[in-house]
């Protein structure tokens, strides 16, 4: 039997949170347009072509999500991520202790790792570690504190990247809605629902201007950052 959650299940954690849910926010104002507009989606049911039509919009969500979402990540943090900048002896993200039981950690497990006081002369040891960890941290059931927040940094840099994407929409939604009010006067349609795409759409033209932003994007970045070095700490590792 057909399962529409089997298919979104089959598409992992990561994908379904950092990159679908992204696709679904940017278009959910003109979804939610339809659904006003057009009362026959209502009773649109779970048929096999709805789901497979679905299960490809997702594939190319996830696929098209990297390259802006990738460019936004770059922009947020030009030089290094977070997690390779804390470790640098001139950051004061962690604190000096605490660097210095990672560093220590780090010279255990990574026979080439180096400390040095010079940030240009530590900067391919901090990415090698970094890249090191990551790939020793990913079971989620190990780690769950750290696939939480490479979700959580994953989605807000998805969303960043599409950002100006979800201003056109959103904009366009509200002149359509903007016009239709303006129909009303004509009896060309219920205003209630032109009213409520109206609210909607400007929402989230709200959302997208106000709470996306690149500060979102570093705030949940060093977040990520200090739960991913804290497994340095972890008896799993050790």
């Amino acid at each position: 039997m057909f399962n529409i959650k089997e298919l979104f299940t089959n598409l992992g954690t990561y994908n379904l949170r950092a990159r679908i849910s992204v696709g679904i926010i940017l278009l959910a104002p003109w979804l939610l347009e339809l659904y006003l507009l057009i009362p026959e989606i209502n009773n649109i049911s779970s048929t096999l072509v709805v789901g497979i039509i679905t299960y490809d919009l997702c594939n190319i969500i996830i696929v098209y999500c990297r390259v802006p979402g990738v460019k936004a990540m770059k922009k947020c943090f030009p030089k290094l991520l977070p997690a390779q900048e804390a470790l640098l002896p001139s950051n004061h993200y962690i604190d000096s202790v605490t660097k210095h039981r990672y560093y220590q950690f780090f010279s255990e497990h990574i026979p080439e790792f180096k400390v040095s006081s010079s940030d240009s002369e530590m900067t391919p040891y901090v990415c090698s570690a970094v890249t090191w960890l990551i790939s020793q941290t990913r079971d989620y059931s190990k780690f769950p504190l750290i696939a939480e927040e490479n979700i959580n940094f994953g989605f807000t840099y998805n969303l960043l990247g599409l950002k100006p994407y979800g201003l056109i929409l959103s904009t366009t939604g509200l002149i359509f809605n903007l016009v239709l009010s303006f129909l009303h006067f004509f009896n060309f349609i219920n205003c209630s629902k032109a009213m409520a795409g109206l609210i909607i759409n400007l929402l989230f033209l709200f959302l997208w201007i106000f709470i996306i932003n690149q500060n979102l994007v570093i705030s949940s970045g060093k977040k990520y950052a200090r739960a991913l070095l804290s497994a340095c700490d972890s008896n799993i590792l050790n």
